[in-house]
């Protein structure tokens, strides 16, 4: 065939050839979409990881620091606020006691010795809501006896989002769980252990008996730290830990003594 034949030869693409090649185009498209959504979500699954992480990290660092600034309130008493009473030892009968998703005690974060111990309550309004640190200043008063008093206001003098959305550890996006945030341990002398001083069911709804409170001699802290956006739908979140080793003992008391909350004070 000439090349003025083949140039008016009007033989092309049948219809069912020109459907196949469409098809298979369609295919290859959605194939190269289907990679890109997936590249992406993951890319957003991952961004969202990482800044859950660092949220978490920051506030978990907030809390170990008041735990390590915690104050001795009395000799051998752990610094813990539990369920009853409103004294030196136990608190403001306004805040809520340490459970599994509230973490009560004394601390000081000054540098300046034999300063006033603060109340500190770090909590989860809900979950998937903000974890939250509030400060109640002590307000320090003398009786005839010479001793010293404290009490505490009912509403806090700061209060402070650690994070904007926390859960327990182990939500995922279809459930919620039922783990303990805070978890509490005494020395069981005898044994050379440390035993969870509660563990009730559900442990996040039942508070630490003052008792207990007093016994506590390590807390550890769980949580789930969320996107910011509070979408936890790519599996954006970040699981932390941690533990703090409380004092008992003020640095002033005597191995063998047994000096109240106000001989040295409470925080020096």
């Amino acid at each position: 065939m000439s090349w003025r034949e083949r140039l008016s030869d009007e033989r092309g693409y049948t219809l069912i050839e020109l459907v196949m090649a469409t098809a298979a185009g369609l295919v290859v498209c959605a194939a190269a979409l289907a990679i890109v959504v997936s590249s992406l979500s993951f890319a957003n699954g991952d961004s969202e990881r990482i800044d859950s992480n660092q949220q978490g990290s920051v506030a978990m660092e907030k809390i170990v620091q008041a735990l390590n600034s915690s104050c001795v309130v009395g000799y051998g008493i752990s610094p813990i606020v539990g369920a009853t009473g409103a004294s030196s030892a136990t608190g403001s009968t306004a805040v809520a006691p340490s459970s599994g998703d509230t973490l009560t005690f004394f601390s000081s974060l000054s540098d300046s010795p034999n300063i006033n111990p603060s109340e500190i309550s770090v909590y989860l309004s809900s979950p998937g809501g903000p974890l939250v640190m509030a400060t109640y200043p002590a307000q320090a008063s003398t009786g005839a006896s010479g001793a010293t008093t404290y009490s505490y206001a009912a509403t806090p003098a700061t209060s402070f989002t650690l994070i904007g959305h926390a859960a327990a550890p182990g939500t995922t996006p279809t459930q919620a769980s039922t783990t303990p945030i805070f978890t509490y341990y005494g020395y069981n002398v005898a044994a050379g252990t440390l035993t969870q001083q509660i563990s009730p069911s559900p442990y996040s709804t039942s508070p630490l008996g003052a008792s207990g409170a007093s016994g506590t001699v390590e807390v550890g802290i769980n949580f789930q730290s969320q996107p910011g956006d509070g979408n936890n739908q790519l599996g954006g979140s970040a699981d932390l830990s941690d533990s703090v080793v409380l004092r008992l003992t003020a640095a002033a008391n005597g191995t063998t003594g047994t000096t109240g909350a106000t001989t040295p004070k409470p925080c020096s």
